[in-house]
């Protein structure tokens, strides 16, 4: 019997470039059509069959301390200012570790761009850090195990 993973630590990469300051990832996951049809047996016994169909795209949300990196700002400008989606396109890979380091999971979203992006509150006297939420489409999901 094994043991349930504990994510301890995860990466992200856009394309390569490493994000820093990770805290969240949240709506990680995929979904697929199901296709259902009706049949009728040589004895008229009527049954439900169902089957796969088409894959659905996703989205997640990723938070993270704001920081002076310049990477994020820069692919969220391809569709926000630009309007060139098919240069914002994208593959970001998540990779989940265990308590050593190593990656026990890989998740790949293919073909990903950001459709919103938000600051943390900004409160005046407070010396908090200031996170910032974007949230991900993309077309596919690809699971590897490690």
């Amino acid at each position: 019997m094994q043991d349930n993973f504990i994510v301890h630590a995860f990466g992200i990469q856009i394309d390569g470039v490493q994000l820093e300051q990770l805290k969240s990832v949240s709506g990680l996951g995929m979904r697929q059509d199901v296709i259902t049809s009706q049949h009728v047996t040589d004895k008229g016994v009527v049954y439900t069959r169902k089957q796969p169909g088409a894959k659905s795209p996703g989205s997640v949300t990723i938070t993270r301390g704001m920081d002076k990196s310049k990477a994020l700002g820069e692919w969220i400008k391809e569709t926000y200012d630009k309007g060139d989606v098919g240069k914002a396109r994208k593959n970001v890979t998540i990779e989940m570790k265990d308590n050593t380091g190593q990656t026990v999971r890989r998740i790949t979203l293919e073909r990903a761009w950001v459709s919103s992006w938000q600051s943390g509150d900004l409160i005046a006297g407070q010396t908090n850090a200031v996170d910032e939420s974007v949230t991900i489409e993309f077309e596919e999901l690809k699971v590897e195990d490690s």
